[in-house]
């Protein structure tokens, strides 16, 4: 019965994880069948084209990088570690090198306690040469890890343990006084284990590091695969699940080059030269950063990051060992959305701290994978809160077509994400990783942009409170702190600006110039003298050729004054184009779709609209379109042609019908293009600049508008 009660639950499991694992293929299906519903030109035009090109090619790098690192990873997890293995599972365990294992626990509960050294006793039994183990701990603790490891190894015949007293410092002293210790044994050990009091190591996970140490002479430091359990909160453990997957991956991917970023203090080995050096305790003690802005400050946390600097800066390899498996223990008690933030600020900030002044070591010594790996943390964090950045604009500015592509694209995407982090891990993958990833990430990149402004404030909720600030008192203070957050909002505000000019709803260079070209023809200009265009024989909705009434009255205007013609709304028949010669002319409708210029005949070829001085004249001036429907039914010419005009702006137009083109600019001059609307079926681009350029010194375009294209 328990055969198969315990078969009935693997079955169980493994359907489990297979729903699970349609289940985000299915959200990701989702979002792929949003962005091809969304695929339509018109569509994404409303979304603004030079957005979509910009954050396609954002994507493109960084998915580009991120399937670099997962082929790194895979040829190192399947190709090159397993022949790793094999080297190291044929040397004799008589010639694998000795290993003494410092541990700081500090008041610690019990029964993780018992878990922790009862796994290190065990380990130490399969070990041909004695295991050298200093506990820096309490008073209390002391008596009960002699008791749990003589529960293992009564003789304590294959440990030897060093008790040594924890005078509540700090971890970094503790693990300093611990190496110190080591270093006076009679016999020492050929490598040193720096591990946390709360790290559960599973079996095999001394026997099958050591190899790797003979086998590699230039080999300093290794650390392995974890995994986590959470007691208090099950989110919280699903969170770690991601984490230690994508940490997972990228280890193996820098482990390819004999480099790693991080030397974990749950547990990790070194060399003894290098580990027993007293400058390698010296600076795990009291490792500093000198900042320009907050001055030297002392690191509080952060011990691992400190280890692995020392080998870096000397010159060591690092490698990953990921068939070795390590359990850490996260007990969460209360608010657990700040425990997370707390925790991250640590980890970031630890990262930011240490990853600056290993970039200065330059590629040469880092190696060039992984000083890029360090360049990329550096950037990653920005590119990281594009998307969410978008969809926010896009959402404030009513662009449900921008929104919706953004969001398609990261239901697309971020499954797959997940399923490629999580391939072959223990933990069963579940829907809610998804918003969990996103969160996770965003929140991620924001904390570390508000790190990188403060790396001087430090805090360990989980390690007694402890909290440290270079900040000083009184005006030193507050112009340190004044100073970062001036730097922090003028980073994201330079940030939201440029996004605001990615899809096109900021053009500062054009704006500018607009501004100052208004403010220098406000202080002169006069009003418009209005004319109806109802008073001189224009009626709409009454299937009358409109056009001699109107190219009458554009014909006849005074020469003199500014002059806005106001059309009535309804439809007017054109039966031929119509043109205006006039400088300091408004031509101005009720609306899109309310009043409409219809051409219905246009054998010619011409422009329904063409605005152009008369042959040798002087370029026009002042010249503005609004608030029109444009409608042809000939495929020939375009519905409005601009030429040799400056100062011109086209606002509120919507074209309709068939052509080449539905607008044309040539030889014109801070033109102004706002809320254009192309609901036709042209051959070619809707907007053709003519010896112009939309991005020249001396055209002014804003693209205002959702719908409006460019060049």
């Amino acid at each position: 019965m328990q055969v198969q009660s315990l078969e009935s639950k693997k079955f169980q499991k493994r359907l489990q994880q297979w729903l699970n694992f349609f289940c985000l293929l299915f959200i990701s299906a989702l979002g792929l069948c949003g962005l091809y519903l969304l695929r339509d030109p018109n569509r994404i035009q409303q979304a603004g084209l030079w957005a979509i090109i910009s954050a396609g090619t954002l994507g493109t790098w960084r998915w580009s990088w991120f399937g670099l690192q997962v082929l790194r990873s895979r040829l190192y997890a399947y190709w090159v570690f397993p022949k790793w293995r094999r080297r190291a599972n044929r040397i004799d365990q008589q010639e694998v090198p000795s290993i003494g294992i410092v541990v700081p626990t500090y008041r610690e509960e019990l029964w993780i306690t018992e878990r922790v050294f009862s796994a290190i006793a065990r380990e130490a039994q399969t070990l041909s040469k004695p295991l050298t183990l200093v506990a820096v701990t309490t008073a209390e603790e002391i008596v009960s890890i002699e008791a749990i490891l003589r529960s293992v190894d009564p003789e304590l015949r294959m440990i030897n343990y060093i008790p040594l007293l924890d005078g509540g410092t700090g971890k970094r002293t503790a693990l300093a006084n611990g190496l110190r210790r080591l270093a006076t044994v009679p016999l020492i050990p050929d490598i040193v284990c720096l591990m946390d009091g709360d790290a559960v190591i599973f079996e095999g996970a001394v026997r099958k590091c050591l190899p790797f140490f003979k086998m590699f002479p230039k080999l300093g430091g290794l650390t392995t695969n974890e995994k986590a359990t959470v007691i208090g909160s099950k989110f919280f453990g699903d969170w770690l699940d991601l984490r230690f997957a994508q940490r997972h991956l990228y280890m193996c991917s820098h482990s390819l080059s004999r480099k790693i970023l991080c030397l974990t203090g749950r547990y990790s080995l070194y060399r003894s030269e290098a580990a027993l050096d007293p400058s390698f305790a010296n600076l795990l003690e009291n490792d500093t950063l000198q900042d320009w802005l907050w001055g030297e400050f002392k690191f509080l946390s952060g011990d691992d990051k400190s280890t692995w600097y020392w080998l870096l800066k000397a010159g060591y390899d690092m490698i990953y060992v990921p068939d070795v498996m390590v359990e850490t223990i996260e007990t969460v008690k209360g608010n657990v959305p700040m425990r997370m933030y707390q925790n991250m600020r640590r980890w970031f900030g630890n990262m930011l701290r240490n990853g600056s002044r290993a970039m200065a070591l330059g590629p040469i010594r880092v190696g060039w994978y992984p000083w890029y790996c360090l360049l990329d943390q550096r950037i990653s964090f920005w590119t990281g809160m594009v998307t969410p950045t978008l969809m926010l604009i896009y959402l404030l500015r009513g662009n449900w077509t921008g929104f919706a592509l953004t969001l398609s694209w990261v239901t697309f995407t971020r499954p797959l994400g997940i399923l490629i982090n999580q391939w072959q891990r223990e933990e069963t993958l579940k829907p809610i990783h998804v918003l969990q990833d996103v969160m996770a990430q965003w929140s991620s990149s924001l904390i570390k942009i508000y790190t990188q402004m403060n790396l001087a404030q430090q805090k360990w909720s989980n390690r007694g409170n402890q909290s440290r600030s270079a900040a000083g008192t009184g005006p030193k203070r507050w112009l340190k702190q004044g100073t970062s957050r001036f730097l922090l909002a003028a980073q994201g505000f330079t940030f939201v600006i440029s996004l605001l000019c990615l899809v096109g709803y900021l053009s500062p260079h054009t704006d500018i110039q607009a501004w100052w070209w208004r403010q220098q023809h406000q202080a002169v200009e006069q009003p418009a003298e209005i004319l109806q265009a109802v008073n001189y024989g224009v009626k709409p909705d009454d299937n009358v050729d409109d056009a001699p009434a109107l190219q009458q009255l554009l014909d006849n205007l005074p020469s003199q004054g500014k002059i806005q013609i106001n059309l009535p709304p309804g439809e007017l028949i054109l039966s031929k184009s119509l043109l205006l010669r006039r400088s300091h002319t408004t031509l101005k409708g009720q609306g899109q779709s309310r009043s409409i210029l219809h051409l219905v005949s246009n054998e010619a070829g011409d422009a329904m609209l063409t605005v152009a001085p008369r042959d040798g004249a002087q370029p026009l001036a002042d010249i503005k379109v609004s608030s029109l429907t444009l409608l042809q039914d000939s495929a020939k010419g375009a519905s409005l042609v601009v030429r040799n005009a400056d100062q011109t702006w086209l606002n509120n137009l919507q074209f309709r019908g068939s052509g080449m083109h539905a607008l044309i600019l040539k030889d014109v001059k801070n033109t102004r293009l706002e809320y254009l609307a192309f609901d036709g079926q042209f051959t070619q681009s809707p907007v053709a600049w003519q010896n112009t350029t939309p991005n020249s010194k001396d055209s002014i375009v804003s693209s205002r508008s959702p719908n409006l294209p460019s060049e």
